[in-house]
């Protein structure tokens, strides 16, 4: 059995049937059933795993921690890097990649300053949409404007005109925004480029047809499917991420898969991500800490009260030379040249060593 859990609001939206005949043409190949729900409390007592299909942020990270908490693991799709500490796997489509790549057509044919109409910052899809864009009009080294809709298109559009300016190219965020500015604001279109993510199939009945990208919802639903049931049947359920490719349509031709970053090996040689030398401090200092025991600790503090070594010896039972070898093994972990360096950067970060007795 499949068990889907669908946000109330989006339950009723023509995407869900898609996935749904998705889902469905597994379930009837593998001979199982499909469980539908809109209430988490009418989850059964003996459910794994749980597709959630959702628009809403809020809604998912909210979902997700509820799900671990009575120990079912969620299978999201459409969202992916959402920041919570809470265990869930995704399939998400590849909207970075296809909004920097939609953008990129058209500021090969027409470069200047681009808009991102639509944008609403609850939504991590828009997130990742946004990203894409600006890694795109970064790369063409020319302007962006972020046009939010809050609810209310017709207030954005309104922004949009007024605020528009010198825009040269129209980055919709959904293509139902892109019809109702290309159906009920023409003129904003004059002399303008528009495309749009996420592509209706009222988009294919209009003319002429402006660049975008459509999500194959019927290949997501089995995608969805086919990672359920492997994630149900693992005997230890771990967070996965699968992403799908988005179809893009021009009505020209293809767009060149021109992605700055593809084919190049990253390593962790090429990002210092502790070059800033104060960082650096505190990281040594922290290794030297992390290796002392505990005698070393009582040496440690000795030595910052000024005690001589031999003293330190005696009062720790210990040979000078032992003492000495301890503290400079410190001073080599800390990364300095001396004692007396080392015992000033403790104070210059205002340790107090009693708090590990």
């Amino acid at each position: 059995m499949i068990h889907v859990l669908i946000e109330e609001n989006y339950a009723h939206n023509n995407r869900i049937d898609l996935i749904l005949q998705g889902i469905s043409s597994i379930v009837k190949r593998k001979r199982i059933g499909i469980k539908l729900y809109t209430d988490i409390a009418k989850l059964g007592e003996n459910v794994r795993v749980v597709v959630l299909l959702c628009a809403s942020l809020k809604w998912a990270t909210d979902t997700i921690e509820s799900l671990n908490a009575v120990g079912i693991h969620p299978l999201l799709f459409g969202f992916q890097y959402i920041d919570t500490m809470y265990e869930y796997s995704c399939i998400t489509p590849t909207y970075t990649k296809t909004m920097y790549l939609l953008t990129s057509h058209l500021l090969s044919r027409m470069p200047g300053e681009t808009a991102l109409l639509g944008y609403n910052s609850d939504s991590l899809p828009d997130r990742l949409k946004l990203m894409g864009v600006r890694h795109a009009v970064n790369t063409f080294g020319v302007p962006m404007k972020v046009f939010k809709n809050n609810g209310n298109v017709a207030a954005c559009i309104a922004d949009f005109e007024e605020n528009g300016g010198d825009v040269k190219n129209i980055v919709c965020v959904n293509d139902g925004i892109a019809v109702i500015l290309r159906n009920d604001y023409p003129h904003l279109l004059e002399g303008r480029q528009m495309c749009s993510c996420s592509g209706m199939k009222i988009s294919d009945y209009l003319t002429p047809r402006y660049p975008t990208s459509t999500i194959n919802y019927f290949k997501a639903g089995t995608r969805l499917a086919e990672l359920y049931l492997f994630l149900d049947k693992s005997e230890v359920i771990g967070s996965t991420v699968m992403t799908i490719d988005m179809d893009i349509h021009t009505g020209s031709g293809e767009i060149e898969d021109r992605i700055p970053f593809k084919g190049v090996a990253h390593s962790i040689a090429e990002v210092d991500y502790y070059g800033d030398a104060l960082v650096k401090e505190v990281e040594n200092l922290d290794r030297m800490l992390s290796l002392c025991d505990g005698l070393d600790m009582d040496i440690l503090r000795d030595t910052m009260q000024g005690i001589p070594y031999e003293q330190i010896a005696e009062r720790r039972h210990l040979a000078p030379n032992t003492v000495k070898y301890r503290v400079y093994a410190m001073v080599k972990n800390a990364g300095v040249s001396s004692r007396k360096e080392l015992l000033a950067e403790i104070e210059k970060f205002r340790l107090d060593l009693n708090l590990g007795r």
